[in-house]
């Protein structure tokens, strides 16, 4: 224990030089660390909104279920599991608020890296690796190119700081058969991060079929052992059911899912990019000019580097002298070789969607596990064999730029366009050498301090590099776009309901453009402004909202599945659209009838009117099939046809009267998790809610459920009967009510495994 207290506190101390080395140049220069492309455009707004939600469950104890302000309406709680829901980093940033949203970042960044470093710590320790190697190995892991490339996406690099306590579970399990850790980390991993956990399961029996093989004399108990874990890992899900069964629900209508059955990569630099990535921290120059870029961001994603040592302690399993040791980390490595060559296996481990290497997290958790093997067993490795391989390393840096460029026709460019790169690879070969030398007579303090050393210089030149010094990097610069419409929360919407004393009783969308009042920042602006926005940059958006993008593709901005902003007139129209807020009249959508109404807002802004705007709820007489509907594709029939799939129009058809009246929805309250309003109709009709259609809502109409239609490129339509009709909108996430029940009774079933392992121990 005293051993350990003082690596623990090495551990400590090393981590804090490298994270200062890495970070210390933006906290003097008053820069905020942005880390990836993503941090400013996308998870700055979604953390926004998730405070504002949780702060307005600790007022009125609404759960924070439904968002209006992201994208015409969005269930919060089942899209947002993917970034931040699950996510204890997330929740504990609440005990942050003092502080901006970026140095909040900045400390639960930080707080990852060191926990990183002593979760990796404890795995090795479980496997028998020295406390000296141990602090090693958990430097590589915390400050590998996977971590450092991904710590701008703050929901990923969650995810892999507390993936090795999955791995500590199984160990512990496999080596003295206690199963509450594995059930802990089960849960943990699922909650934090449904996607990653999906890779992470999906490799989970190769892994486990490797340690059994190394750890048991034979597979007498195998399935007996197996099941046992099984059925722990079952019980882990069950507890984090409330999470996962409502985004099941919600993430099985993405249009992202969908296997990838093309054989190889198109192009080879993506195979040489792979193999490059085990020897060079390639994250210093993947979004830089890079003789490996393919304009496809998949291969971006390609970071394996762990440190110059453990690539070249891998690259010694070759030589080993353990040979069955050599024999079955050889097949388990060959495995794990194939899902990355071929696309499919890719796909396969991206939920069989397009191909990804961002499951190359484990590649890289899984040498850093084989090199310290390695070198706590110094004794298996074939020291005549290191030199070799470390100038076979080194030649193979050298010549694979120029290689690359004679393949792309660029070779006449290479000095010009990539010299950055073949510095880098220069020093990478040099370390390779250094590292080899200092190998080869066993001087494991110097390759300690060597490998610190590396982390803190390329970390460090890393966030230098990233830092935006420019006047858009600043925090002075964030604070002015997200208040250029108003100083104080809710000032904007307050000021808009002033303007017409129907607007406190009716549903409204507002126009901004993004190119000007929003200055090209996000697409995620209308949270900042708590508007009922038009635009919205997520990969989780509404599925329901599929439909209407193939109606009008134009919606999607940059050409983007993610990115979406609706400018279309007629589409304003039918959604609801009443003010825009522009600099120019040339800014403003064609085809509304747009009414000056002011043209000094906070000094220069104009508010235009939409004299023709639509209620949020309209009764309609007149249904079409998506089919006819493409025919013509005028978008402007949104407005006056119902437009339904084939399967329902007998039965909307039914609900029909050949009336030319149309009746609105009015009296409409909003806020939280419900809607609620009146509408007179004339006779039985039908009438379409431009909120996107999510089967988590509840409607009734005069207190009967009524039943909820996918319609108009997926927005919700209802029948409503002749008379006066009090509709009533109530929205809890599907699936969340069975969620929680799997979860109690998982939770039940834990209890009750802790107390049997407890009474089994104490019979040992």
């Amino acid at each position: 224990m005293r051993e350990n207290k003082k690596y623990l506190l090495l551990l400590a101390g090393v981590t804090a030089i490298v994270c200062s080395c890495m970070f210390l140049p933006n906290l003097i220069a008053h820069i905020p660390v942005t880390y990836g492309t993503d941090l400013k455009p996308e998870q700055f707004f979604f953390n926004m909104e998730f405070t504002n939600l949780l702060n307005t469950f600790f007022k009125t104890r609404t759960l924070p279920f439904y968002s209006w302000s992201m994208f015409l309406g969005t269930n919060f709680y089942a899209s947002q599991t993917f970034y931040i829901m699950g996510d204890p980093f997330t929740w504990a940033s609440l005990l942050l608020q003092g502080l901006n949203f970026f140095d909040r970042t900045l400390v639960l960044e930080i707080i990852k890296f060191f926990v990183s470093s002593f979760s990796m710590y404890f795995l090795l320790r479980e496997i028998h690796i020295s406390p000296k190697i141990s602090v090693f190995g958990s430097l590589c892991y915390a400050f590998s190119g996977w971590a450092i490339f991904f710590s701008g996406q703050l929901m990923f690099h969650s995810f892999y700081c507390l993936a090795p306590l999955y791995f500590c579970g199984i160990e512990k399990y496999l080596q003295s058969g206690k199963k509450m850790l594995f059930l802990f980390s089960v849960t943990l991993l699922l909650t934090t991060h449904w996607y990653f956990f999906y890779t992470l399961s999906f490799l989970t029996p190769l892994y486990y079929i490797y340690r059994y093989s190394l750890l048991k004399s034979n597979f007498k108990k195998f399935m007996q052992d197996t099941l046992n874990l099984i059925g722990v890992y079952f019980i882990g899900v069950m507890i984090a059911g409330v999470v996962l069964i409502p985004t099941l629900s919600y993430m099985t209508g993405n249009n992202r899912i969908g296997l990838n059955v093309t054989l190889l990569f198109q192009d080879p630099q993506v195979y040489l990019h792979l193999l490059t990535s085990m020897f060079v921290p390639n994250y210093q120059y993947i979004y830089g000019v890079n003789i490996f870029e393919t304009n496809w961001h998949v291969t971006r994603e390609i970071c394996i580097w762990a440190g110059s040592l453990t690539a070249l302690l891998i690259c010694q399993i070759f030589w080993i002298k353990d040979k069955v040791f050599k024999k079955k980390t050889l097949l388990f490595y060959f495995v794990l070789v194939l899902f990355a060559l071929f696309p499919i296996g890719d796909a396969a481990l991206h939920g069989f969607s397009e191909p990804s290497f961002r499951w190359t997290f484990l590649l890289t958790l899984f040498n850093i596990l084989i090199a310290c093997y390695l070198l706590e067993h110094f004794e298996i490795i074939d020291t005549k064999k290191i030199y070799f391989t470390a100038i076979a390393i080194c030649i193979f840096c050298l010549l694979i730029i120029p290689f690359s460029a004679l393949i792309e026709g660029k070779l006449e460019h290479v000095f010009s366009n990539y010299l950055y790169q073949i510095i880098l690879f220069t020093v990478c070969s040099v370390l390779i050498l250094i590292n080899a030398y200092l190998l080869k007579h066993k001087l494991i303090n110097i390759l300690i301090v060597l490998s610190i050393f590396e982390f803190s210089i390329s970390g460090g030149f890393h966030y230098i590099n990233k830092m935006d010094t420019s006047e858009r990097g600043s925090y002075e610069f964030v604070d002015k776009v997200t208040h250029v419409l108003q100083d104080e929360d809710h000032e904007l919407n307050n000021y808009l309901n002033y303007l017409d004393e129907n607007n406190y009783t009716e549903y409204y969308r507002v126009y901004v453009p993004h190119d000007s009042l929003y200055w090209n920042y996000s697409h995620n602006l209308s949270v900042a402004y708590q508007l009922n926005g038009l635009m919205i940059y997520d990969s989780t958006y509404s599925p329901s909202l599929n439909k209407l993008a193939e109606m009008n593709p134009d919606i999607r901005a940059f050409n983007s599945g993610m990115i979406f902003d609706i400018k279309d007139g007629q589409l304003m129209n039918f959604l609801n659209v009443k003010y825009a807020l522009v600099l120019k009249s040339e800014e403003l959508p064609k085809g509304v009838n747009w009414k000056l109404i002011q043209d000094d807002y906070r000094g220069n802004i104009s508010i235009y009117e939409n004299e023709g705007y639509r209620p949020l709820g309209t009764t309609y007489n007149t249904v079409t099939t998506y089919k006819e509907f493409k025919k013509n594709n005028n978008l402007i029939d949104l407005n006056d046809i119902i437009v339904c799939e084939e399967s329902d129009l007998e039965e909307i058809q039914d609900y029909l009267l050949p009336s030319k009246n149309k009746s609105a929805l009015v009296n409409i309250q909003y806020g939280g998790n419900q809607l609620v309003g009146d509408l007179y109709s004339e006779e039985n009709s039908f009438m379409i809610i431009t909120l996107p259609f999510d089967e988590g809502w509840k409607i009734l109409v005069n207190g009967e459920e009524a039943k909820k239609y996918n319609v108009n490129g997926g927005f919700i339509g209802i029948p409503v009967k002749q008379g006066q009709n009090k509709v009533e909108m109530y929205f809890m996430p599907s699936g969340f009510k069975l969620g929680l029940l799997i979860s109690g009774v998982g939770g039940v079933l834990a209890i009750i495994l802790y107390f049997i392992e407890r009474k089994n121990i104490s019979k040992k």
